[in-house]
């Protein structure tokens, strides 16, 4: 059931009272240069209060239409009204077309601020009869050229109730003008068909670069932890019969943490907004390297490298590092100590990367491979390629993952 004394205890339905008076102050400043014409021009006095009007219009519609009017008109709508309105992007030059709209939310915000006043004073008519009651009565007062005497005591009671209904029908009128300032607010500051396709877009390229970051830190850390692992582990069971290979293995791992670090570090800058921090220049023709760690560590990689990797633009050779990278990561991850083949080939108009690496029993089970293939395949999606990851077709117990990239569309 709806209360229809709401409006009169919560405070929000006053927001237009505050909000209106400043609509009539701004109109202040403008006021002493509208009266000229109102002045000059001859005519009646109904002509001239029309010159005068029409004159403080366009008055307040140029100050509206300066860009910084737009942001502080949002602000005091947000503030004072309750509304959410988003502000502009920073940095960005306001249009033609939201001055104008910024223009006609000041006018009308104005314009309703007056006629608020105005209903405001015509109401509290209401009031002014319960007020002569209370203070004694007798005196004839006059009312749209009507004089009424209020009688003193019990005989002027009935103000009582018309001094009520005349504060229920303010707060309603309140309410209703709270309303039409936040609607006309809303319609006419808020953002255009072209403001909230830049915020999209906005949004869109700051998830694409935390997905981006995401990946990162999950290729180069995952990496690194998988072959220190391994390294460490080969490294216990070799520390009292072979020191030679325990010493390579955790120059491996120092390696290996020294190339994270430097990952980690611009990560981390990207994240706190470091512009100087720089990314680590990683390339195809190092993915080599990638392999020898695994190595390092007792695992069996078996890595190829042909074409020309060093003349592939500086974008698409990073990203098929990262993609060698993970991928040796997944599969080292099932393999070890089986087998993995690296197969990493430029050719004319594709590069393509294949990895095969022996599949467990329980992996081979589930038709899962290794982790990070969505990392993976956002990867080559991004480069337009295709990825194709699964248990080899001859039904041998093997994993295998096959990424091709077009270069002609990174030429």
């Amino acid at each position: 059931m709806v209360n229809p004394l709401k409006p009169l205890v919560r405070i929000g339905s006053y927001r237009s009272l505050p909000f209106g008076f400043l609509g009539m102050a701004i109109t202040a400043i403008p006021f002493p240069i509208a009266l000229i014409p109102a002045v000059l021009i001859p005519g009646d006095v109904r002509a001239k209060m029309a010159y005068g009007v029409l004159a403080m219009g366009l008055l307040v519609a140029l100050a509206g239409l300066p860009g910084p009017m737009r942001r502080v008109g949002i602000w005091f709508s947000n503030q004072m009204l309750g509304t959410r309105i988003a502000q502009p992007p920073p940095n960005t030059k306001v249009a033609w077309a939201e001055r104008r709209r910024s223009a006609a939310w000041l006018v009308v915000h104005t314009a309703l601020g007056w006629v608020l006043f105005g209903l405001g004073c015509f109401l509290f008519l209401g009031f002014v009869l319960t007020l002569v009651w209370a203070g004694g009565g007798g005196s004839p007062i006059a009312i749209f050229g009507e004089e009424v005497t209020i009688e003193p005591g019990i005989a002027g009671a009935w103000t009582l109730p018309i001094g009520f209904f005349t504060l229920v029908v303010i707060a309603y009128v309140l309410a209703g003008f709270t309303k039409l300032f936040q609607y006309s607010a809303v319609a006419l500051l808020g953002p255009s068909a072209a403001e909230r396709v830049a915020a999209a877009e906005i949004r869109a390229n700051h998830f694409e670069q935390r997905n981006r970051l995401a990946r990162e830190l999950h290729d180069s850390i995952g990496h690194t932890l998988t072959t220190s692992t391994i390294q460490a582990a080969a490294a216990a069971e070799l520390v009292e019969s072979e020191p030679q290979l325990v010493r390579r293995a955790l120059g491996t791992i120092e390696e290996s943490s020294r190339a994270a670090l430097e990952d980690l570090d611009h990560v981390l800058g990207l994240l706190r907004d470091d512009r100087s921090s720089r990314e680590p220049e990683r390339r195809l023709v190092e993915a080599g390297t990638l392999a020898e760690r695994a190595r390092a560590g007792g695992a069996v990689i078996d890595y190829e490298l042909t074409g020309p990797a060093a003349e592939l633009p500086a974008t698409l050779s990073r990203e098929a590092y990262r993609i060698v990278q993970e991928g040796l990561t997944n599969a080292l991850r099932h393999a070890h100590p089986g087998p993995v083949t690296v197969r990493v080939a430029v050719l004319a108009d594709a590069l393509r990367i294949e990895i095969v690496n022996p599949l467990m029993e329980h992996a081979a089970a589930s038709g899962r491979g290794g982790n990070g293939l969505p990392g993976l395949t956002e990867r080559v999606e991004a480069l337009r390629g295709e990825l194709v990851a699964g248990p080899a077709i001859d039904g041998e117990p093997l994993w295998r993952l096959v990424t091709t990239i077009p270069l002609r569309s990174h030429s």
